[in-house]
């Protein structure tokens, strides 16, 4: 009998965190950002994996999953290789999502600053 419920607990943990996770709420297409280091150094920071914030686009709108606040900068790449910012925004811990100006075309450099945590990534808008 014992066994029987361990499984069943066991599975339904299982099917929990593989059905209502909260990747399985996102809109639109996931954003890939990948950490890129740190925008001042913090004394005695942890030694633990750092996470990427979860977010979506979904044409010009961006949504966040994480209840953080978030500076955004979109960046193009210029014919030399270097990168000029074309749109800033802040966005609250208390806002979910954020609309990108729909002047923007083609392919950019989102840059994403939690804490003192940067991370990038690429948008098609």
């Amino acid at each position: 009998m014992k066994k029987i419920f361990l499984t069943l607990c066991l599975t339904l943990a299982a099917l929990n965190t593989f059905a209502g996770g909260r990747d399985s709420l996102m809109i639109g297409n996931p954003l890939l950002l990948l950490f890129d280091g740190y925008t001042y150094p913090l004394p005695g920071h942890g030694r633990g994996p750092i996470c990427p914030p979860s977010a979506s686009i979904d044409g010009y709108t961006l949504y966040f999953w994480d209840t953080c606040d978030f500076t955004i900068y979109i960046k193009e790449e210029e014919e030399n290789g270097d990168e000029q910012v074309v749109y800033t925004t802040f966005v609250p811990a208390s806002m979910t999502s954020t609309i990108l100006p729909n002047n923007l075309f083609g392919f950019y450099i989102i840059e994403v600053v939690r804490d003192n945590q940067c991370f990038i990534g690429e948008i098609e808008l």
